[in-house]
């Protein structure tokens, strides 16, 4: 999507281009109110701020007046816009949100005065932020007006409000995923679900297989639980089985930790043929697969997970995080019946119980079409941002592996990829190493790690994405050419 405001001088308009894609979803008076709170969100429409009239914007978009009217006025109830008699509709922010704002703006000239220096971030697998603030704002507003539904969130409830998870396992039907109600436990983050799955699993000294690069997360999971992680390395399909019998037989490993769908790091995705052996030698070896899916995936690429091919074998791992927001830590765990008792007794032992807030407010948001369609902006952005992305680097003959939110990027032999990271952090770009995915108690890892991993989402508008990209190609341009000096 291109730029979705237009400004000059003074006067603020909305791109006819983004407004049309946007009632592509929804409704046009919705489509003109969304659009005008992105603006707001986003200080470009700050407080006091005059909104075009009526009858210009309806020319400018070919809508009728009425639709106009209509969004204004639906503004207004919001409490973000109030209409001046005679002089027309003005942005109006409560105190608290010009509070905010203007906190914003000091700590933006505090920072300024320390350093001019900008920094990019190509390190943090996170989503950009496309209106998922606007989510949340009225999932909450929709929430404070049912005294019902706040009752309910009250009440100490230690497997979960069963209309949550009625909605969950709606929502999972909708990707295909079937399950009953009662094999979705929520948890606090999948991170949560992978400490329980090893707390229940196992214990101290046995023996947990994982993928040779993988979630550092894990890694801070196995230490925590004192098992012993030991890494098969990987191929193009997915895990080397050849290797992963001979550690089964071993070893005899208690459960095996992979992320099929969307690997992390390298972006590889496990093959059927794979997937199909791993599950014969989880029966036959007798160790459980924990299968984390929390990376985003685009929809052309997402597969139904291994879990519905052996939900007696497989713990299923995921969350909005990254598909939303991280802070929001609304994560689900799908569990073999017969786990269920002691994985819900340990997540009650952990934490008592899973906040209910949060799922509440996302069972308000996940199945609408406001959801739907920030997915959307998601999907077309992300798509966008690999393209350009892979462009770069092929100018360079520089192998890149495509993933949801992350590019795996191999370097040739003549460029060290820790020196690399060095003159990268010297320009102000950050960046992932191969080598911080690796357990250094693991098996050596026969994978190269002369390679790093590039997160896409950290830039929240498509300006300061390509701003990133031309500071990265600009840094590496140079790199290389001073690879030929010798101190």
């Amino acid at each position: 999507m291109g730029n979705l405001f237009i400004v000059m001088d003074t006067i603020w308009n909305i791109s006819k281009a983004a407004f049309d894609e946007v009632c592509l979803a929804q409704p046009k008076y919705k489509a003109l109110v969304w659009l005008i709170e992105q603006a707001i969100l986003a200080g470009t429409l700050p407080d006091q701020k005059k909104l075009p009239a009526q009858r210009l914007l309806a020319d400018q978009l070919m809508i009728t007046h009425g639709t106009v009217t209509r969004a204004y006025d639906l503004l207004e109830k919001k409490g973000l816009v109030s209409a001046k008699l005679g002089a027309g509709t003005y942005v109006n922010l409560p105190s608290s949100a010009r509070t905010n704002t203007l906190s914003h703006q000091t700590d933006d000239i505090d920072s300024q005065a320390k350093s001019s220096v900008k920094e990019y971030d190509f390190a943090s697998s996170m989503q950009p932020m496309l209106g998922q603030q606007m989510l949340m704002k009225n999932a909450l507003s929709e929430l404070a007006q049912d005294l019902v539904a706040v009752t309910q969130i009250m009440t100490y409830s230690p497997q979960g409000v069963a209309k949550h998870k009625r909605v969950f396992t709606d929502w999972l039907a909708s990707k295909k995923i079937k399950i009953e109600t009662n094999d979705i436990v929520f948890t606090q983050g999948a991170q949560q679900g992978i400490y329980t799955c090893l707390q229940i699993l196992t214990k101290e000294n046995d023996c947990v297989l994982h993928e040779e690069l993988a979630y550092p997360g894990f890694f801070r999971a196995v230490d925590a639980n004192r098992v012993t992680p030991l890494g098969v390395p990987m191929t193009p399909e997915g895990l080397d089985l050849a290797v992963l019998e001979e550690y089964c037989q071993q070893y005899k490993p208690k459960l095996l930790y992979i992320t099929p769908n969307m690997q992390n790091p390298t972006n590889i995705q496990y093959s059927h043929a794979q997937l199909e052996r791993i599950v014969m030698l989880s029966r036959e070896y007798g160790f459980y697969i924990v299968e984390d899916d929390v990376n985003y995936c685009l929809p052309e690429n997402w597969r139904l997970p291994l879990q519905q091919q052996a939900p007696d074998r497989v713990f299923y791992l995921s969350s909005l995080s990254k598909y939303v927001a991280g802070g929001l830590r609304v994560a689900y765990s799908l569990v073999p019946k017969e786990w269920q008792p002691a994985f819900n007794a340990n997540i009650h032992s952990q934490c008592w119980m899973v906040s209910t807030l949060n799922f509440e407010l996302a069972t308000r948001f996940l199945t609408s079409e406001r959801f739907m369609h920030n997915q959307s902006l998601l999907e077309g952005e992300m798509r966008y941002r690999q393209k350009a992305f892979t462009t770069m680097a092929e100018k360079y003959r520089l192998t890149t592996r495509c993933g949801g939110l992350n590019v795996w990027l191999c370097l040739p032999n003549d460029i060290n990829v820790n020196q690399f990271n060095v003159f990268l952090l010297s320009n102000n770009v950050k960046v992932r190493t191969a080598d911080l995915f690796r357990h250094p108690a693991s098996s050596t890892t026969t994978m190269g790690l002369n390679a790093l991993r590039i997160s896409l989402g950290g830039f929240n508008t498509r300006s300061d994405f390509e701003e990133g990209i031309a500071e990265f190609e600009g840094a590496l341009v140079q790199f290389n050419s001073q690879q030929d000096v010798v101190i």
